[in-house]
Order: C-alpha cells, then structure tokens, then sequence
C-alpha cells in the first residue's frame, strides 16, 4: 500500500521520515529534479564477481507475451470513454488539494 505525504524540508534540505525509516540504511536514487527514490537497502555482503550496483524490479525491462501485447496495443487503439471523476479533473473544477499541517 502507498501512502503520499505531504512534508516539507528545513533550510539545509532535511526531511523527517516516518518512523518505519528509523535507524535504516537507506538508498536515495535521484530520478530527476522534482523526484527521489528512497528505500530501505538490504545489505548483504557480495559474491565475488557479482553487480556493485544494486538493481530493482523495475529498471529491469517488461516482457510481455503476445497475448499481452494484444490487449496493450488494443487499449492504446481504443482507449477507454472517461469517467465523470476524469472529466471533472481535465476542466479544473476539483477543489485545491488542503495542505496538511506539521505535527508539533
């Protein structure tokens, strides 16, 4: 499950975590301007001869069978009408997000 939290940083760019991240060794992969990628790092000493990078699942490339590529490529042809929720959102009528306030 993913929640999204809004958080802001102090003046040296410091961010707290939630408690889950305490005491961690974390990986912070920089994925463009606006985003990080932060994650708890399994450490486990290496084979010798093996990757000194570490890999996720999704830098890995998606194979998809033909069955797959059917369907994909059918819902690009033909995608699906959109929902009253979308169209609401596309005109600008849904209100402002409200910004959440920092805990004490």
């Amino acid at each position: 499950m993913t929640a999204t939290e809004l958080r802001e940083t102090d003046g040296k760019g410091r961010v707290t975590l939630p408690r889950g991240y305490a005491n961690a060794t974390l990986l912070i992969e920089v994925v463009s301007d606006v985003e990080l990628r932060i994650r708890k790092a399994k450490v486990v000493p290496l084979a010798a001869g093996s990757e000194t990078e570490p890999r996720f699942d999704e830098e890995e490339p998606l194979v998809l069978s033909g069955e797959e590529m059917a369907h994909f490529l059918a819902a690009l042809d033909r995608p699906p009408q959109a929902n009253a929720a979308l169209k609401k959102l596309l005109k600008g009528t849904n209100p402002p997000a409200k910004k959440r306030k920092r805990p004490v």
